[in-house]
């Protein structure tokens, strides 16, 4: 009887043993689900706006563009002027969101958008103004930590000509 009893308290310790790891396991997947991650949406970007004969533009405005649509339903936008040697900086963007977050939101963006949308990182850096862009020079340097530079050569638009913009 008495070597009855010990197997029947043996297979309840190992239920409990088995219990207590599905629960420690639930618990580790609902963390990574649930705990917001720092996502980079667009690198810092270091801009220089020159004219058509290679002279700086002072003064001219530079927008960015930025979303994650995974985890934003809206744009985001900065602007701003360029320094006397037409270079602007705009700092890297990021966003908090947690995968669970980024699943429901791509599923969300994707019944929105059409299934021809993709989820993830979208932005765009132009030159704010009456300007034709003529080119588009970017460049990454550095191996741990990356310098993105983009030099956009443009063109001012004649108010009298617009259809030659």
């Amino acid at each position: 009887m008495a070597r009855q009893k010990e197997s029947y308290e043996g297979d309840l310790t190992m239920v409990g043993r088995k219990q207590w790891v599905w629960w420690a396991m639930a618990i580790v997947v609902l963390a990574l689900l649930f705990y917001p991650k720092e996502l980079m949406v667009v690198p810092a970007y270091r801009v220089t706006l020159v004219d058509q004969f290679g002279t700086p533009l002072s003064n001219a405005g530079v927008s960015e563009l930025w979303q994650q649509t995974s985890s934003e339903r809206q744009e985001n936008l900065a602007q701003t002027l360029t320094d006397a040697h037409g270079t602007v900086f705009f700092p890297q963007r990021e966003v908090r969101a947690s995968l669970a977050r980024r699943m429901v939101g791509c599923f969300a963006y994707l019944a929105r958008e059409g299934l021809a949308a993709t989820c993830g990182n979208r932005w765009s850096i132009t030159a704010a103004g009456d300007f034709k862009e003529l080119d588009r020079a970017e460049t990454v340097t550095g191996v741990f930590r990356k310098e993105h530079s983009l030099v956009l050569t443009l063109k001012a638009c004649d108010p009298n000509e617009p259809a030659l913009c």
